[in-house]
């Protein structure tokens, strides 16, 4: 019984211990298509400029993605994060960054099955000075040229 119970764990947990992927390595190639944006920020005077969003924000350029089973993913060209992941679904972030004024992160939901990738980003820069200071989120759709390896 001992045997059996021990067979059952490796056969349930091996592909977790083993370090395999639920998905295929791939390859996707994406250009924005809508983008959703929160702002709130104060101007070089310290000035409250007010709560704001807008859909017309364009980025006008390619997003890469490159997955590499069991879990390496590089967001063009630079490695990022595999923070979770089932069959067909990866959900990554880029290394988060700062320039000693502002730090930000991008997230992505990408979905394998569907052939899509949504994005997410947030941001604040300033400090406590009130001169130009603020936060701001954006949402993004894109479409995307899938290649399962």
């Amino acid at each position: 019984m001992k045997r059996v119970i021990i067979g059952c764990a490796l056969l349930w947990y091996g592909p977790v211990v083993l370090g395999q992927s639920p998905n295929p390595g791939f390859e996707a190639v994406c250009k924005d298509m809508v983008t959703h944006g929160y702002r709130d920020e104060t101007n070089i005077h310290g000035e409250e400029m007010g709560e704001s969003w807008s859909t017309n924000e364009k980025f006008g350029s390619t997003w890469e993605f490159n997955f590499m089973p069991p879990d390496t993913i590089l967001i063009d060209g630079k490695p990022g994060y595999v923070l979770a992941q089932t069959p067909a679904v990866v959900i990554a972030a880029e290394a988060p960054g700062n320039n000693g004024n502002s730090a930000g992160i991008w997230t992505y939901a990408l979905h394998l099955g569907m052939k899509k990738v949504v994005a997410s980003q947030v941001n604040a820069f300033g400090g406590f000075d009130p001169a130009r200071r603020g936060v701001k989120a954006r949402s993004t759709n894109f479409d995307c040229e899938f290649k399962l390896n």
